[in-house]
């Protein structure tokens, strides 16, 4: 009986010994395990946490990208809106000039700046000839104001010599203050693009951006025409410098049309 029990407090023992071992054994396992889990965790959260920026980083410059394109679209956009509302505007504006002003109008597209001869500024080629009864000598306008005259005819296009050409006289007058008569001169073209009035009366007294329009003396261009601005270079004194003759002074006049942006013009016929 008592090598019974001892048997049993021995193997009761020896079990116990066997718990205490593998608990100890576990504990140490588990301690030099820490390191290399601890280093294993921090390197995957490194890892992971470059992927997901690199992602988002990725992300973020595809729609960087996006919103770019949506952008350039939309600019875009408003330039084309731009260009319509633009257009219209001329359409709108070259219409209320027929409507406004009597008599037969050709409505011509300006087809190149110098005409026939590219060297020559002062011309310009429209798409309308003998055909849609342009005839030399007519008049052209825009609704600003007066661009020239033709001076040679095609079946289908027709030469305008514009008004800033030194050789083309035009009788106009000076309108001043409400109630003076206006002051008369000859208007040429003058040096860079611009216009010169000659043949004032030295008496009186011309504002600066005095209305310019044309007389109607002479029978070649109707009274009436708008054709610029007095001497808006000078705006100190009395709006003329001396001319050659104590009685005469002469200015300088901005013309009231663009002529590098004319796309349509009216012949008169």
């Amino acid at each position: 009986m008592r090598n019974k029990t001892t048997g049993t407090l021995a193997a009761i023992a020896f079990a116990t010994a066997g718990v205490v071992v593998f608990a100890v054994w576990r504990s140490a396992a588990v301690e030099l395990a820490y390191p290399v889990e601890r280093a294993c965790s921090a390197f995957m959260r490194k890892a992971t946490s470059v992927a997901g920026g690199l992602w988002r980083g990725a992300a973020a410059a595809a729609e960087n990208a996006r919103l770019k394109r949506q952008l350039a679209a939309l600019a875009m956009d408003r330039v084309e809106y731009e260009r319509v509302m633009d257009e219209n505007s001329k359409l709108r504006e070259s219409l209320g000039f027929m409507r406004r002003q009597p008599g037969r109008w050709v409505a011509a597209e300006v087809l190149s700046q110098g005409g026939g001869a590219a060297f020559t500024r002062y011309t310009l080629r429209i798409d309308k000839g003998t055909l849609e009864g342009v005839a030399e000598g007519a008049v052209v306008e825009a609704p600003e104001g007066l661009v020239g005259r033709v001076v040679s005819t095609t079946p289908h296009t027709s030469e305008v010599l514009l008004v800033t050409d030194p050789s083309l006289k035009v009788s106009c007058e000076v309108c001043l203050a409400d109630g003076l008569k206006p002051v008369r001169g000859i208007l040429s073209g003058g040096a860079d693009d611009s216009l010169v009035i000659k043949h004032l009366t030295a008496g009186a007294e011309v504002p600066p951006r005095a209305k310019v329009y044309t007389s109607g003396l002479g029978g070649v261009f109707p009274a009436g025409i708008a054709v610029g601005t007095f001497n808006t270079d000078d705006e100190s004194g009395g709006g003329a410098e001396r001319g050659t003759g104590e009685l005469e002074r002469e200015g300088k006049v901005q013309p009231a049309v663009d002529f590098s942006t004319l796309e349509v013009v009216f012949v008169r016929r």
